[in-house]
């Protein structure tokens, strides 16, 4: 399981993404990809534009000093 943080496309190209919150996914989706995550009562369907990876270096020892992260950006298509 991988958890993400959803950035949500809703309206121009040149509106701000709205932040939904972290999510959890069975694996991390790609461009092109349909979702439907739940907010506000509301089951809502998407198309994934791309997922913004932030690694963690690991050093000699194979440890970390942070947890790797991601954001889904998807565009909003509809909802049920």
């Amino acid at each position: 399981m991988f958890i993400a943080r959803l950035l949500v496309e809703r309206g121009s190209i040149h509106d701000k993404s709205q932040n939904w919150g972290n999510y959890a996914f069975v694996s991390l989706p790609s461009p092109g990809d349909r979702i439907a995550a739940h907010y506000n009562d509301n089951t809502h369907h998407m198309t994934v534009i791309c997922v913004h990876h932030r690694p963690v270096r690991v050093s000699a020892d194979d440890s970390q000093a942070d947890e790797p992260a991601a954001e889904v950006v998807a565009k909003w298509t509809s909802s049920d």
